[in-house]
Parts: structure tokens; sequence; C-alpha cells
């Protein structure tokens, strides 16, 4: 129950933030540089932008990648996979960055115990970071659907082609539809970004300046998606010998499957795996930290 008090104070103090509500339009914002089409004749990858001041109606009705189902699905491709660890952490961290600095801290974990008030920092970061995400990403759907062709506007035989692709991903689509796999979009970004805050969070268990807080994930992410891309290129290098263990391992490892992680299909039970294995390490480091501080965490 304590645990419980600590996360819904400090939801409200996320809630009633400017950082939150920054988050969500960053979100929206970024989701929009995502790359939603490629065009084979001119070797050209276009943004959801891009396809807005490209192309018409009519040429979208052309192709059912142009859908707004489809459009919605490419998020991840964007710039939002650089910067979530920055969206995620931004609501609550420096909150907390700044409770420490001005000792006020020291009375909110004297009205319980450190487990129960390091718990509710934890869980409270997940939701704020999922939320923030999620938010975003459902106004982004709603502006994506108001842009962009209905796929019950295109003609049969793409729509059943489309449709007949989309199954092969997700079985349960024939019987539940479209508001099934949307329902399934918003939960992957907010695991997304209730995944992603974890790391800003452990960081502020070592000090508390919050710029450093913010910042260290962000480039922590871009060395570790630089790295995941370069193992994968010498996977694939050879065409005639692919590394498909390799591959595989990749896969499961993936630092953004939570972003589209119910399309995995084999793996995605491993990389759930892998990513739940990875929160539990970080609550067990993070309890551990706080609770062997003697300064209630200041």
């Amino acid at each position: 129950m304590k645990t419980l008090r600590f996360m819904i104070v400090n939801l409200r103090k996320v809630m009633t933030s400017v950082g939150f509500y920054a988050c969500v339009l960053l979100t929206v914002l970024l989701c929009f540089t995502a790359q939603a089409y490629y065009d084979i004749a001119e070797n050209r990858n276009y943004s959801v932008i891009g396809v807005l001041s490209e192309f018409t109606r009519e040429e979208m009705l052309t192709d059912s990648q142009f859908s707004a189902y489809q459009i919605l699905s490419c998020i991840s491709s964007g710039w939002l996979s650089l910067f979530i660890p920055i969206i995620a952490a931004f609501p609550l961290m420096p909150l907390i960055c700044d409770e420490r600095e001005s000792k006020y801290v020291r009375y909110s974990a004297f009205r319980s115990t450190k487990f129960s008030f390091s718990t509710g920092n934890f869980f409270t970061a997940m939701m704020s970071g999922g939320l923030a995400v999620l938010c975003g990403f459902a106004l982004f759907a709603v502006s994506v659907y108001m842009l962009f062709p209905n796929i019950s506007e295109y003609s049969s035989e793409l729509k059943e082609s489309a449709e007949w692709w989309i199954s092969g991903t997700y079985p349960l689509f024939s019987k539940l539809g479209y508001s099934y796999l949307i329902a399934l979009d918003c939960l992957e970004m907010f695991l997304y970004g209730a995944l992603s805050a974890i790391p800003a969070l452990i960081m502020t268990a070592f000090m508390k300046n919050k710029y450093l807080v913010l910042c260290i994930p962000f480039f922590l992410k871009y060395l570790v998606m630089q790295l995941h891309t370069g193992i994968m290129r010498k996977a694939v290098y050879n065409v005639e010998n692919i590394n498909q263990k390799l591959l595989d391992a990749l896969s499961a490892t993936d630092p953004d499957a939570m972003g589209n992680i119910f399309s995995y299909g084999e793996t995605m039970w491993r990389n759930m795996l892998f990513h739940t294995a990875l929160l539990i390490a970080a609550f067990v480091l993070y309890i551990t930290v706080m609770n062997r501080r003697v300064d209630c965490g200041e």
C-alpha cells in the first residue's frame, strides 16, 4: 500500500508537469520522421512527412503501403528509437533529481521504508515513460487515420493482398480485425516507453545531475544501436553463408524490439524473456544501491 501511495503521488506530479506533455508532443513529431515507404524504382525512402508532401491521395490509393495502418506500423524505423531514452525519462527523472538537490527526498523516505520508496520510484518511472510514449503514439495514430487512406478505400484486390500479409504475422487478425492490431500497437508503445525509462532511473541511484541522467542513457543507446547494426552486417556479409544463429541471437536481444515485439514471430518470446531478465536485474540493482545509501537518496 505504501508503494502504491508513492506511485500515485509521483504520477500526479508527472501528469501535472509541463515536461510530460512536452514529451508527448515530441513523440508525435518523431513518429512523423519514421520511414513509411520505400520506392524501389528511385531507391529512395520516404518518411511519413515525405509521403504527405510528395504523394497525392489518388497516388496513395494505388499502393496499400500507404494505408493508415501500414503507416502506423512503421514508426519504430524513425528517430523515435534513438531519442526514446530521453522522452521516456524526462517526465520523472528531473523531478527525482530536483528532490534530491533540495533534500526533500529525506521527508518522503522517512514516511515509509527505503524499499517501498525505491520500489515506488521504479514503477512510477515505468508508468510515466510508458504513458508519455503511449499518449504521443495515440495522437499520432489519430493524425494518421485522418491524413492517410483507410484500408476500406482500396480496391478489393489490394485490400485482400494487404490483409493476407497481415494475417501471416498476426493469426488472430482474421477474427478480431484492426481494433486488435491497434490495441497491440498501443501495448507495444507502452512497454517500449516503460522499459526505456529504466536506464535513466538507474543513473539517479548514482548521481543527481539531471542533465547527465538524461544524456548518458541517450549516448549508451546510440552505442548499442551502432554495435547491434555492425554485428548484424557481419552476420549477413556473405550472402551465401549467412550466420543464422548469430541473426537469431541478435533478434532475441534487439534493443528496439519492444517497439514491434508482437511481429517478431518465433523470436518474440525469447526477446521478451531477455528484456524481462534485464528488467529484473535493473530492479535488483536499483533497490540494492538505494537501500544501502545512508543519506536517504540525497
